[in-house]
């Protein structure tokens, strides 16, 4: 296996250390044969984000030293069942470093992005850097390392003079976004469906049944997880990467309906959550195409959605925003 190699100045990507760190714990027997191993208690461990976690398992099931099975997550061959296990230090051969600290980017992200997106519908901004770190108490590097990250999903963007700015984000932006969703998510979801296990599709299912009985009581940070279940898990599945970062850049419109269900609760997403369970009965069924139909019908009812959505926002009383984002006046 040909990796990035570390210089004096640049150490190795961080998805590179786990997934040696996870090679050599399987090697050693410190993993033992059936040991299941998911995203979120491996970031927890490595005090990262699930990005370069998710990179490491798919690099070590690439190279044969996990497998996926029938549920979430991967297992280390050599074993005829699954073994969920409390992952510890230890066994990921940790036991000798320090306890990791958040770091700095994943610290602020969530913040830093639900901040920017509450901006879009009330014109465009100006992203002072240094002010955005002395806000947040980090450095210069960390804010210009989320901007790159946001860069990718379409949230920010350059100027002509090289900086970054966010919003504003427009009726026609959406039903431009939307439409590009319309053709790309489909596309993904054919690719994808095939690699999903029935396990998988049977857990989403039964969150977006859980989250119809909770009905008004659902989390703001509930919906956009379940979002992300079909239009980010799902599709992620397929492996297509180009494809993946063109469907993210024109996933930006998403943000509207975060930031309206902050506003007016989840009341409104009850159709959208229909949809879902179409979708994934679909998939469940093993009716690919007709899932792909579903998933595009979805996209295009809730473009109309979200732009009615954009008016509403664009009436309410806008909140405070810090003073690192300076609004630009034309």
């Amino acid at each position: 296996m040909s990796a990035p190699a570390a210089t004096a100045d640049k150490p190795p990507p961080r998805y590179l250390s786990i997934q040696l760190a996870l090679a050599a714990a399987i090697e050693s027997g410190s993993l033992p044969a059936g040991t299941v191993l998911t995203e979120e208690p491996l970031s927890r461990l490595f005090g990262t984000s699930r990005t370069p976690v998710r990179t490491a398992l798919s690099e070590l099931e690439a190279r044969g030293d996990l497998h996926r099975f029938d549920g979430r997550g991967f297992m280390v061959p050599g074993a005829q069942e699954p073994s969920r296990v409390a992952l510890t230090r230890a066994m990921v051969g940790l036991a000798q470093a320090p306890e990791p600290r958040a770091a700095s980017a994943d610290r602020i992200a969530d913040d830093f992005a639900r901040t920017l997106a509450r901006a879009l519908p009330f014109g465009q901004f100006h992203i002072h850097e240094q002010a955005a770190a002395d806000h947040y108490d980090v450095s210069r590097t960390v804010v210009r390392e989320l901007m790159s990250r946001f860069n990718d999903r379409g949230l920010v963007r350059k100027n002509n003079r090289s900086h970054w700015m966010v919003g504003p984000l427009t009726a026609r932006d959406v039903a431009h976004l939307f439409a590009v969703r319309e053709h790309l998510e489909p596309l993904a979801l054919r690719e994808a469906a095939p690699l999903l296990t029935a396990r998988e599709i049977l857990e989403m299912q039964q969150r977006v049944t859980a989250a119809q009985d909770l009905g008004i009581a659902l989390e703001p940070e509930a919906l956009s997880d379940l979002e992300a279940d079909l239009h980010d898990r799902v599709l992620q599945r397929g492996g297509n990467r180009h494809l993946m970062r063109m469907i993210h850049q024109s996933q930006i419109a998403l943000m509207v309906n975060r930031v309206f269900a902050e506003r007016v609760g989840a009341r409104p997403f009850a159709l959208a959550l229909r949809e879902h369970a179409i979708v994934l009965e679909f998939l469940g069924r093993g009716a690919h195409d007709a899932a792909a139909v579903a998933m595009a019908e979805h996209v295009r009812q809730s473009a109309a959605r979200t732009r009615q959505r954009l008016m509403s926002i664009s009436v309410f009383p806008e909140d405070p925003l810090p003073d690192y984002l300076r609004r630009v006046v034309d």
